[in-house]
Parts: structure tokens; C-alpha cells; sequence
């Protein structure tokens, strides 16, 4: 799914109702991070709360943990008593908050979900779909303090033990999402497992200013298929973002070209059409959110003799990106000869862009 517009890149079986294990987890943040309820803010761990079966942190009754610390657990390392602390703690007992998360879902628009709670155990009349669950996730990547927490590899949190002078008990938590280690440019994600569901798996991946976003559930090779299916998606998706971004960009001379082939097997005639521009092309190789990671691909490309550059880009939500770009070119012909030349020597896959146009005094317009 595109994250920016919702179009489906690939689905199969979207609409079927089936257990989500432990992505089930999305929702129960979105419900605790619009509650209204202050991060800093501790909850008690109840009886209840500490019966539920793992994963989770072998909480103790009595003890109290931030709202903020229990996210993390609940979304690192999918701790099951997070999940009940915060459900009692904003809901006031776990039915009440199921009913809360199923409002969530709805309004979202995932129609196909029903919770009844927290934490995604197997239980009778809990179910969601595929398409809901990338709906659910496109949403909630528009919360910063959600996108912060799925982002972040390993922390640590904090539990305060029962009684007058309690000290806190650190406690190291750790994503189980492997895709922040071993995709490029990955945004994060829930991972899940019941004998029930199998594997699950809701996240997002973002390269060169396209974001996509996959679920699945009943997996059999989890981060093969997340691979195959994050692969694919921003593949079709760089294709789909270039044409329309060059879509009424002028020609030369101001005719639009109409090759009887196109260039390459990568664009149809109507998308080579609308990519023609006449300030040149670009060759994007990756864009990264820090400088340094960017740059170490910059010097792996320079390595097989590329001129390669690394240009900052404001994005919308305020931060800055790293762009790998290679050019540019002034025919199309020779960009497409570049960017397969990268390929073969160095593997990775170039988009090519049109070059922003030059004004009178040499400057390209912000």
C-alpha cells in the first residue's frame, strides 16, 4: 500500500477475517497515545495483569511504570503485561478498553476488525484483515511519538517496585522487528506470533521520498515474504511516483516527445512521455535520515569510479534527509546507460528523476 495515498500495490485475500497476534498491539498504542493521558504518567501493574502469558516482562503487582515506558515494551518487545497495565490504566478494565480499540479500528476505517484485547492472545470474536491492518498502520505513522517508538532498535525502561522508597528496575527491551536491521530504509513495524495466527507482520519501509506500507498474517517465512513484499512495493511504487511527478513538465521546445518504443523496458510510452524534461536527470540511488549512512554509500559507489553526491532535503514533516544522487544528464538515454552501469558494478538500483530546472542567475528554485 502506498502510505501517502492508500492505493494497493499487491493484496491477495485482503478482506479475510483471521487472528492477528501481537500486531493487534497498533492499535492498543494509538488508543493509550490519544487518550489525553501524559506520557510521564505511571500506571499500577494489577494481579491481572501479571497472569497474562508471555512474552512480557514478569511484571509484579504493585509496581508502576510511565505510560511512555510501557509503549516501549508493549512495541519493542511485544510484552503482553505492558499491554494489560495499559488497558486497565486507560480503559479501566480490558473489555471496556477492546471496545475503545474497536472504535479506533472503525474510524480509521478498518471495518473488518473487531479487539477484544490488548495484547492479541487468541480469543474468540478477535480479528482483523490485512487491508485493515495497513489502513490501521498508514494511520498511525502520522503520530510522531508512535513512528519514534517502532523506529528505535533497543532501549531501555524503567519499573518502580511497590512500597515507600521504591528504586527503579531498569529494563532493557529490544525490537523484534528484524527489518530495522536488515532492510534499507525501513520505518518499523509489529511483529506477531500465536500457534493460532503464525506469523504476522504490519511496517513500513520508505525510499527516495516514496513510503509503502505491507501487512500480513499466517505467514510460513516471515521476513522473506516482508522482504519480497517491501521489494516490490517500492519498486512499482518509484515507477508510479516518477511519472506523475514529471506529469506537465515542459519539453524542449515545447512539444512533447513521441518515441515509437519507449528507451527502457522500465517505462511504458506514456510514462516515458511524461518523465521528459528539459533540465537534464538525476540518478537517485537511496535516501537516508542520517548523513552518515548516507555518505558510507556515497563511498561505496565512488568506489567503482562514480561522481556521487550527498544532498540534504527538507521533508514535510520538518526533519532533513540524505539523497545519494548521481548527475546529472541531459538525455534520458544517458541516464538509463548510468543508472544500469551502477547496477552491475555496484548492485544497487537508481531511480531516475527529472533535474530540478536551473533559473536565469544559476540557482535551482527551493
Amino acid at each position: 500500500m502506498d502510505a501517502a495515498t492508500g492505493e494497493v500495490l499487491f493484496e491477495r485475500e485482503p478482506d479475510l477475517e483471521l487472528p492477528p497476534a501481537s500486531t493487534t498491539k497498533v492499535v492498543t498504542a494509538l488508543v493509550v497515545l490519544e487518550s489525553g493521558k501524559p506520557l510521564s504518567e505511571t500506571l499500577t501493574v494489577s494481579k491481572t495483569a501479571t497472569r497474562v502469558p508471555s512474552s512480557k516482562l514478569y511484571l509484579r503487582p504493585g509496581q508502576k511504570m510511565s505510560i511512555r515506558d510501557l509503549l516501549y515494551a508493549l512495541l519493542l518487545t511485544s510484552a503482553n503485561d505492558a499491554g494489560m497495565v495499559l488497558a486497565e490504566g486507560i480503559g479501566g478494565s480490558v473489555e471496556r478498553f477492546g471496545e475503545m480499540m474497536t472504535k479506533k479500528a472503525r474510524d480509521i476505517g478498518a471495518t473488518n476488525t473487531r479487539f477484544v484485547n490488548p495484547h492479541g492472545l487468541t480469543a474468540e470474536g478477535h480479528y482483523s484483515t490485512v487491508r485493515d491492518l495497513a489502513l490501521i498502520f498508514k494511520y498511525a505513522l502520522k503520530n510522531p511519538v508512535f513512528r519514534e517508538i517502532v523506529q528505535t532498535k533497543a532501549s531501555s525502561v524503567s519499573s518502580l517496585q511497590a512500597g515507600r522508597n521504591p528504586k527503579p528496575r531498569p529494563i532493557m527491551v529490544r525490537s523484534h522487528n528484524r527489518m530495522l536491521w536488515n532492510f534499507n530504509g525501513a520505518l518499523g513495524g509489529k511483529t506477531g506470533y500465536t500457534l493460532a495466527a503464525q506469523k504476522c507482520f504490519v511496517g513500513a519501509a520508505a525510499r527516495n521520498g516514496g513510503t509503502v506500507i505491507i501487512a500480513m498474517l499466517g505467514s510460513r517465512d516471515l521476513w522473506g515474504d516482508s522482504t519480497k513484499l517491501l521489494g516490490y512495493g517500492l519498486e512499482n511504487f518509484e515507477t508510479l511516483k516518477v511519472a506523475n511527478a514529471a506529469n506537465g513538465l515542459a519539453h524542449t521546445n515545447g512539444e512533447s516527445l513521441k518515441p515509437e518504443r519507449p528507451a527502457s523496458v522500465l517505462f511504458s510510452l506514456d510514462e516515458q512521455q511524461r518523465l521528459q524534461s528539459a533540465a537534464g536527470y538525476v540518478l537517485q540511488i537511496a535516501s537516508f535520515r542520517e548523513r552518515d549512512r548516507a555518505e558510507s554509500l556515497q563511498k561505496t559507489i565512488a568506489a567503482n569510479g562514480v561522481q556521487v553526491s550527498v544532498e540534504p532535503a527538507p521533508v514535510p514533516n520538518g526533519e532533513i534527509t540524505y539523497r545519494v544522487r548521481v548527475g546529472p544528464y541531459s538525455k534520458l538515454t544517458e541516464a538509463l546507460e548510468a543508472a544500469r552501469e551502477i547496477e552491475t558494478k555496484s548492485g544497487f538500483r537508481a531511480i531516475i528523476l527529472p533535474a530540478a530546472p536551473v533559473n536565469a542567475v544559476g540557482q535551482i528554485p527551493g
